[in-house]
């Protein structure tokens, strides 16, 4: 029985290969981790121009999956592009509330919004996609209110 072929080309498709997620995911981690360690907040602009540059042309130009994901074992499991979009939108919110939190002086809301994200994005790359899962809530709950 042979495996299915993972498709290796940064081409928009509908399903993305994990090892590039989790490059993504990465690279997020490793820009929160410089930013606290050193408490130079402004790092937090790369993972944010990141996030949209990926949101507005799509995996091709994301410059975490580029540099990342080459590091990681092929995966012959993917996301589904549309959970990947849902999860950038939140990367995208968390990033752009703790980037404004903490120029407007807003300390407490800036930590909470990044150990959100954080949060998120430990969960993610052990596994479990708080994204996804909060996604599917929102399904359910639109699915619910359609009916009635």
């Amino acid at each position: 029985m042979s495996q299915p072929t993972v498709n290796l080309s940064y081409e928009c498709v509908e399903e993305v290969p994990l090892h590039r997620v989790r490059g993504n995911q990465l690279g997020i981690l490793l820009s929160v981790i410089a930013t606290v360690l050193t408490q130079q907040w402004w790092i937090l602009i790369l993972p944010l121009a990141v996030q949209l540059i990926s949101r507005t042309y799509g995996v091709k130009y994301n410059l975490f999956v580029r540099l990342l994901s080459p590091l990681l074992p092929v995966s012959q499991r993917t996301e589904a592009r549309e959970l990947l979009r849902f999860n950038n939108l939140l990367a995208i919110l968390f990033l752009v509330v703790t980037l404004a939190a903490h120029y407007l002086g807003l300390t407490v809301l800036s930590y909470i919004a990044l150990g959100m994200l954080t949060a998120a994005v430990v969960a993610a790359l052990s596994g479990f996609c708080l994204g996804c899962f909060m996604y599917f809530q929102y399904k359910q709950f639109r699915l619910r209110h359609q009916r009635s």
